[in-house]
């Protein structure tokens, strides 16, 4: 399919990168203890931003794809990159099913990453797609103007 603009390659992208996300962490458990209404890792999505620019009244706004990004539970992101850190101690107070304060040691944490955004990008295959029919578009817009210029300069 030819896309007429960046702003539908964008969408396009979206739609992509969205559909490898939900892919890769369809598998995963949900976590034990997520709240009502806190946001799961299997709940990423996939948001670009474009930037128009010119007036639509002289026919000059055209769009441009600045960027792709994942928005998902901080969790996701911590778990693709892993951790490795010492917890700082505490107290806790837990009020069910009685109130009980705690307290807790600082502690090693260790998690090993699984790069799955990484993958989740490749198997998209997002990013051949974003740069080849991006370098097409601009090519094209930097033929027409070239053809413009020279237009005009031969008047």
């Amino acid at each position: 399919m030819a896309y007429n603009n960046e702003k539908e390659i964008a969408i396009r992208a979206e739609q992509m990168l969205g559909a490898a996300l939900r892919s890769k962490t369809s598998s995963f458990a949900d976590h034990i203890n997520r709240r009502e209404g806190e946001p799961s890792m299997k709940e990423a999505i996939a948001k670009s931003t474009v930037k128009p620019y010119g007036k639509t009244g002289n026919g000059t706004k055209k769009f441009y794809f600045r960027s792709l990004s994942i928005k998902m539970a901080k969790h996701g992101f911590i778990q693709n990159a892993g951790i490795n850190t010492t917890r700082s101690g505490g107290t806790r107070t837990r009020h069910n099913p009685k109130e009980t304060t705690y307290g807790f040691k600082s502690h090693i944490m260790k998690m090993n990453a699984q790069p799955f955004l990484d993958e989740a990008i490749e198997s998209s295959g997002v990013k051949d797609f974003v740069m080849s029919e991006v370098t097409r578009l601009r090519n094209e817009e930097i033929v027409v103007n070239i053809k413009n210029i020279v237009e005009s300069i031969r008047r």
